[in-house]
């Protein structure tokens, strides 16, 4: 056996194999306690009282969050929904098409298992529904008969009225809210290169009236909202909204809010004053105001894990001090309970941190600035 290099003595084959099982038991342990201190902090989260939902209620605001199908069983996750917020958003699962399961396979056919089961849970535990999203021009979430059919104008239109008829009437007097649609002006601005197929395909913008027309046919009851991204603030975007709506109450469309995603990008965040005026603007025109999937994408943020936490738990406090402040607000939604199911992570971003619990459903300065946003008169 060779001699180790500086002043280490000369140790023979048994001594080595004694600090390499040492090793590897140190090791084992290191992981054992890491693992069990990850499970006590999954079984151990106490969050103070009152809760988010019930010191929201003081200034007449609703708050929500994602009911992912598949987590809703999940102990932790489903104490934090239920507690923390009023009411459950069905998301993805209206989508035509899927990953997971497509709630239109066939022009003729419809699987509604995915939104039942989210349904269900919803009733189970009183929690009303937010459905997104009866259209959604985003082709990747469209079915293959529909996007290689060769339809005309007229044809698609059918198409969208037995769809909104289908479903609407399934779950009429289930659903507290309804996106009817989507997405379609700041497609419409090709925003990031985007483009909203439905209205490539029928002829522009003006399915929006129809669809809101078949809306409030089929379910009465909810509220039927316009939804969209990068609206928050005073802009193009929102400017046409502005101007769509303006029209279309006057035409007699049943519009009855305007949804703002509030994607916030850490790096340029919105100035509540701003947002403030804006959800004002609208209100005047007789339509209410809906936070729909708030979260603050930190990716690009170019500072510290502790800098970057108390730079997004500052925007989690000014906008929900702007929805509150507006007086015109109803309520507030976020896209996710943890970090871990955040659709960022989708997107390939390996740093974005947008909600307010991580991975282990502890809470960030984020839950705390936006408790203490609540606590404000």
């Amino acid at each position: 056996m060779s001699k180790l290099p500086g002043k280490w003595p000369r140790l023979n084959a048994y001594v080595y194999y004694s600090l390499f099982c040492v090793a590897i038991l140190v090791s084992v342990s290191t992981a054992i306690v890491v693992i069990r201190y990850q499970l006590k902090l999954n079984a151990n989260v106490i969050l103070p009282s009152p809760s988010l939902k019930v010191l929201a209620a003081k200034h007449d605001i609703s708050l929500g969050n994602f009911a992912i199908p598949s987590l809703i069983n999940e102990k932790q996750y489903n104490n934090i929904l239920t507690n923390q917020f009023d009411f459950a958003l069905v998301d993805n699962q209206p989508n035509w098409h899927f990953t997971d399961v497509d709630l239109r396979p066939s022009r003729t056919t419809f699987n509604f298992s995915k939104i039942d089961q989210v349904v269900a849970y919803g009733q189970k535990n009183n929690m009303p529904l937010q459905m997104h999203h009866y259209l959604w021009g985003e082709q990747k979430w469209l079915p293959d008969w529909l996007l290689n059919g060769k339809f005309t104008s007229p044809q698609l239109m059918d198409i969208i009225h037995q769809h909104i008829q289908t479903v609407g009437s399934r779950y009429s007097g289930k659903a507290k809210e309804w996106t009817v649609v989507n997405e379609a002006f700041s497609r419409d601005e090709h925003l990031y290169g985007l483009r909203d197929w439905w209205a490539d395909h029928t002829g522009g913008l003006n399915y929006i009236d129809q669809a809101f027309i078949w809306a409030r046919q089929a379910d009465p009851n909810s509220k039927l909202l316009l939804n969209d991204f990068d609206n928050e603030s005073i802009n193009t975007i929102s400017d046409s909204m502005y101007s769509y709506i303006k029209g279309a109450k006057a035409r007699g469309i049943p519009i009855d809010g305007i949804g703002m995603q509030m994607h916030i990008d850490g790096t340029h965040p919105p100035v509540k004053d701003q947002v403030i005026a804006n959800m004002k603007r609208f209100a005047d025109l007789g339509v209410g105001v809906y936070v729909t999937e708030f979260d603050v994408n930190m990716n690009d943020v170019k500072s510290d894990d502790k800098s970057k936490n108390l730079t997004e738990a500052d925007i989690y406090y000014d906008m929900m001090r702007a929805c509150i402040e507006s007086k015109v607000c109803h309520s507030f939604a976020f896209l996710g309970i943890t970090d871990k199911e955040t659709w960022y992570n989708y997107l390939g971003l390996s740093d974005a941190r947008p909600l307010m619990f991580d991975k282990f459903y502890q809470p960030k300065p984020a839950y705390y600035s936006l408790r203490q946003a609540l606590l404000m008169p």
